[in-house]
């Protein structure tokens, strides 16, 4: 396990900033009514008649949603209990239940922290929590769980926790009912589908899906279309999807809210993204706990319902298709012409690296305190005259980025280019005429650097 010169002191740190921000923090629930009173239905029953959608109908079925349910947040009692409540009596009730990922809160409490002793214990005790209400809630539909970055840690390649546990139960399933195909990626730590996952992933969307068709996809994080962090799902969607003509979902939780967001790839294919809000009452976040009931007929999504536990006002339609104007979905650095030289974080940046006091996330750097990495210009010939930095703020305080030419003289850059998640600023000529770049990053998570001519 790399630690990368991060000690457990900066660990907990981190920790404690990120809980201190919110991470867990209770918040009251929402009491916004989200959409037009002729959206929304005072039973089920209702809300499928709403829509047109005969559960019972021979071609019909219902698949319901769930996702950060953070056992160890708040009453075991509290979390799970009352959705089971709420799902016993559906008839009929769902084809099956899928978990998006963040079972619970110990295994890493922020990005890429690894748990003490304490907490692995702890995470253990919140799986085992768990367990009984997940085996109540699997004797109502079978449930198609997956894992979040609270669930495991970066370097956990067995996923230890989870399996003292639960045993050999899938954190992956590829499966189809009544003509539609779902697929559940396993996230893990950071959202970066390992090389075998990948692999595994693409052959099942090619195996089930079909030219036209629907397809249902989840993952724990919904970052499609993110440059930073959990940006190996952006690379993962990427190559899955392209050729897959049809009406192509990517579900996740993550960020504790419910939204809608589309994504048009080169080539043509669309793919639409929801996020589903937490499944605890006790998480930060808005309409939780919540959960959702997607209903399908003749292989095709028709509509979607979503809950809010206990609201008194009933459920909430929304449509079957996302209606936000579909943004790029771009990998790191395309369709850029000035482009000269590039590196990814880690994908051949380690020796520039000098410097680290961060959160590692195997494939970005996140709740960075003080990270300085130093580039020679020969990298690019001698041709670079700009650089360009793929970094996001990570917190209320301003995202610093300093340079030097030597390493020890540092001059804050004033002013750079942004533009989404690029940060473009010129090569100071001092740093020109030693031939050599130092960058130092400060609040921020960061992904990846380029020079540009």
């Amino acid at each position: 396990m790399k630690t990368h010169g991060i000690t457990r002191r900066r660990f907990l740190d981190q920790t404690a900033a990120a809980l201190a921000a919110g991470t867990f923090a209770p918040l009251e629930r929402s009491l916004a009514v989200v959409g037009n009173e002729s959206r929304r239905a005072a039973t089920l029953e209702e809300a499928y008649k709403r829509l047109g959608f005969d559960p019972r109908a021979g071609d019909s079925f219902t698949a319901l949603w769930m996702a950060d349910i953070h056992y160890g947040g708040g009453k075991p009692e509290d979390i799970l209990l009352p959705m089971i409540a709420e799902i016993a009596p559906m008839n009929p009730r769902p084809a099956f239940i899928g978990i998006v990922g963040d079972l619970i809160c110990a295994a890493s409490r922020a990005f890429g922290i690894v748990p003490n002793e304490t907490d692995r214990r702890t995470a253990v005790e919140e799986f085992r929590a768990m367990k009984p209400h997940y085996e109540e809630l699997a004797r109502l539909a079978p449930v198609k769980l997956t894992l979040g970055n609270h669930d495991t840690y970066p370097g956990e390649d067995n996923l230890g926790l989870f399996r003292s546990v639960y045993g050999d139960t899938p954190v992956t399933h590829a499966f189809e009912t009544k003509g539609v195909p779902f697929i559940i990626a396993n996230g893990g730590s950071c959202g970066l589908l390992d090389a075998a996952q990948h692999t595994w992933f693409c052959d099942q969307v090619k195996r089930l899906h079909r030219p036209g068709g629907t397809l249902i996809t989840a993952v724990h994080q919904p970052s499609v279309g993110s440059l930073v962090r959990e940006r190996g799902i952006t690379s993962a969607a990427r190559a899955a999807f392209a050729g897959a003509r049809g009406k192509i979902w990517l579900i996740g939780g993550h960020e504790h809210e419910n939204r809608d967001r589309q994504f048009s790839i080169p080539g043509g294919e669309t793919v639409m993204n929801a996020w589903i809000t937490a499944g605890n009452r006790t998480s930060w976040g808005k309409e939780n706990p919540g959960y959702w009931v997607w209903c399908f007929t003749a292989g095709r999504l028709v509509g979607r319902i979503f809950r809010h536990v206990g609201d008194p006002e009933g459920y909430r339609l929304s449509a079957p298709e996302v209606a936000e104007r579909a943004e790029p979905l771009l990998l790191p650095f395309e369709n850029r012409d000035d482009l000269l030289w590039k590196v990814l974080v880690g994908e051949g940046d380690e020796p520039y690296r000098r410097t680290t006091q961060a959160a590692w996330c195997l494939n970005y750097w996140t709740y960075v305190r003080k990270l300085d990495y130093e580039f020679p210009l020969q990298l690019a010939k001698g041709k670079a005259r700009r650089c360009v930095v793929l970094m996001a703020s990570i917190s209320t305080k301003p995202t610093g980025l300093s340079v030097s030419a030597d390493a020890k003289d540092w001059q804050a850059v004033e002013n750079p280019e942004q533009n989404g998640s690029y940060l473009t600023f010129t090569i100071p000529q001092a740093c020109i005429d030693s031939g050599s770049l130092s960058l130092r990053m400060t609040d921020c998570a960061v992904s990846g650097f380029g020079l540009l001519g």
